[in-house]
């Protein structure tokens, strides 16, 4: 493996004050050395500006480069990271929200998979926690392993199913060779709730496939503040739209003309009943 090669990880942060140091503490403690940062803040209205200011002049000498990218507007987590993307001088690139965390190896795990892997985009497990005490996590568990699986598929299947529904399990799990995101020209802004789905549709259309890093490298926060544990009211209406401006003209392009139909029957019910 060239351990010479820059990483760049991109911290999202909206309103993270909270949450948002524990995320830089993980990405700082990598044994990957060459490492930029970059944390791009979506118009935050707490102090998270404040927090991550004073973080990056207090860590900056870990790191090869750091930035802190902001904005006027908030745009939503695809206008958010094609802000940092350019920016980014890596060659590969980790998106990490404000609220997850990396394991001490993800970095160079990640890197060693690339290397050996040419483009395969590896989804690395995920380990599940929250503040909640309470919280269950058998749902989402059930639906990560279902992911886990779909990463095993051939490209073509992967196509097929990603497709019919998103299957990865968290947007931090994947890692990006730059080229690869610069290639897609980046996020679709169009798609405000949804950073990864749109991006990764394109990228099995292109021919890229996944494939499954068998280790658990990201923390993934499920919390009522996140966009896992909010209303998924905004998050259908932009599947919705996805669907009917992409992903039925790939289906029948791709052979798939029943899903389709299957598919449009039931988003128009949705649609419908929420119009009521």
């Amino acid at each position: 493996m060239k351990k010479n090669k820059l990483v760049s990880v991109v911290v999202q942060a909206y309103n993270s004050a909270d949450t948002i140091t524990r995320t830089l503490e993980s990405v700082k403690a990598q044994d990957y050395q060459n490492i930029e940062l970059i944390v791009t803040d979506d118009k935050s209205a707490d102090h998270t500006i404040e927090v991550v200011t004073a973080w990056i002049e207090e860590n900056q000498e870990r790191f090869c480069k750091t930035q802190l990218v902001t904005t006027k507007v908030n745009t939503g987590i695809p206008g958010s990271n094609n802000r940092a993307l350019r920016h980014v001088t890596g060659e590969y690139v980790e998106f990490l929200a404000a609220d997850d965390c990396m394991s001490p190896d993800a970095i160079s795990a990640y890197v060693a998979y690339c290397e050996a892997h040419p483009n395969t985009i590896p989804v690395a497990r995920v380990k599940l926690f929250s503040d909640d005490a309470d919280c269950d996590f058998s749902s989402v568990s059930a639906y990560c392993e279902r992911c886990y699986e779909f990463a095993l598929l051939s490209q073509k299947n992967q196509y097929r199913q990603l497709l019919i529904q998103n299957r990865i399990a968290a947007p931090a799990a994947a890692f990006y060779p730059v080229k690869i995101l610069h290639a897609l020209r980046g996020f679709d802004e169009a798609y405000r709730w949804m950073e990864d789905y749109p991006l990764n549709v394109k990228l099995l259309k292109r021919g890229y496939r996944f494939g499954l890093l068998d280790k658990e490298l990201i923390y993934y926060r499920i919390s009522g503040g996140s966009i896992t544990g909010k209303s998924t009211a905004p998050l259908k209406l932009t599947e919705a739209k996805m669907f009917f401006r992409e992903k039925l003209w790939y289906m029948i392009g791709n052979g798939m003309g029943w899903e389709a139909v299957k598919q449009s029957k039931s988003w128009i019910k949705i649609l419908l009943k929420r119009g009521k």
